[in-house]
């Protein structure tokens, strides 16, 4: 008996410090939408990435198949642009597609 109550202890404090770190992560994580080139012509993606790892998270996208806002899940050929889920894109025929979306 006396092992245990040191066990679970030592236990809970892993817990905690498990959610705390969880909690943490989740602050760094924005959503974002990109402006991407498919076969079957622009469209919209969106994510939610660590706002340390948005270079890397947008390079990897080429040649990925990523979920679309047409309900489509397409390969990527190139990135356009990629912002904050707040900001407006550049190109004007985007921007209408964006504005046109279903939250």
């Amino acid at each position: 008996m006396k092992t245990v109550t040191p066990l679970l202890i030592i236990l809970a404090i892993f817990v905690s410090a498990n959610a705390l770190a969880a909690e943490d992560a989740s602050d760094t994580l924005t959503p974002y939408k990109c402006h991407i080139e498919t076969p079957n012509g622009d469209n919209i993606a969106l994510f939610t990435w660590d706002k340390a790892l948005v270079i890397e998270e947008q390079s990897a996208l080429l040649a990925q198949y990523v979920p679309t806002i047409s309900n489509e899940r397409l390969i990527v050929k190139r990135v356009v642009e990629c912002i904050t889920e707040d900001k407006v894109f550049k190109d004007l025929l985007i921007r209408e597609l964006d504005a046109q979306r279903t939250y």
